[in-house]
């Protein structure tokens, strides 16, 4: 099935309610512009970016698992689609960078840990280190942090509770260089703009730090402005910035 059928209906309402974005977005489809920009990134292929795009549906066990937690997953309050193309953006880009460490603010149910968990096991090496403050109000009644991430892929997984104002900076200095740091916490200008002067330094060469619906405020485009970045860009709601 391909990402873009999945949640037919959702898609047809929002299109209906936004005409010029759907039909840039679908220009963009057409010309294969976020897999060309991500491709340059990371040094492949535009073809096998949009392949990339397609495996987590592509993966049986996976897409099963997924439907079976969907019902569950609604009666949360969402801040997440689980089928949302920005959390297959993130997705490619694990699997085209191939990353040894990467790191992520912001876990909730889990929805974009388990897609990334499914690259890093796709890509056979890799761990992701989550950072999480443990907020139950954006979980489904009964549900833990991280829920929805499925016991498969928890191997190369390491979940970290409590505050990323106090752990991140302890986390970043005690794993070593990152490939790949992912912010998805509080979307606040101040909460975005701490994580990515923090991070920034602790990024190899050539990784990739990504922030999730950076366009809620400016903090992503001007730490972008002033960093020494080679290229960035926002694509569908999410910030790449390659270091």
């Amino acid at each position: 099935m391909k990402w873009y059928l999945i949640n037919t209906k959702q898609r047809f309402r929002f299109a209906l309610r936004n005409p010029i974005y759907s039909l840039k977005a679908a220009a963009r489809e057409l010309a294969l512009a976020d897999e060309r920009f991500l491709a340059a990134l990371t040094g492949t292929r535009a073809l096998q970016v949009r392949r990339f795009l397609q495996e987590p549906f592509e993966t049986s066990e996976f897409l099963a698992h997924l439907r079976t937690c969907e019902d569950v997953f609604r009666q949360g309050m969402v801040s997440a689609d689980m089928w949302a193309k920005k959390v297959l953006v993130q997705y490619a880009a694990v699997r085209a960078l191939r990353p040894e460490t990467v790191v992520e603010t912001g876990v909730a149910s889990g929805v974009s840990s388990a897609y990334l968990l499914l690259a890093l096991q796709r890509n056979q090496k890799g761990v992701l280190h989550s950072v999480e403050v443990g907020d139950s109000s954006y979980l489904p009644p009964g549900q833990q942090t991280g829920w929805l991430v499925p016991e498969w892929l928890r191997t190369r997984w390491r979940l970290h509770i409590g505050d990323a104002a106090e752990l991140l900076p302890g986390l970043l200095q005690g794993i070593g260089p990152v490939d790949m740091f992912i912010h998805d916490s509080s979307h606040t200008y101040e909460q975005m703009k701490f994580e990515f002067e923090l991070a920034r330094p602790h990024i190899k060469r050539g990784g990739l730090l990504l922030a999730d619906d950076a366009l809620w405020n400016p903090a992503f485009v001007e730490f972008a402005r002033t960093d020494s970045s080679p290229a960035s860009a926002i694509i569908r709601g999410v910030g790449v910035l390659k270091t």
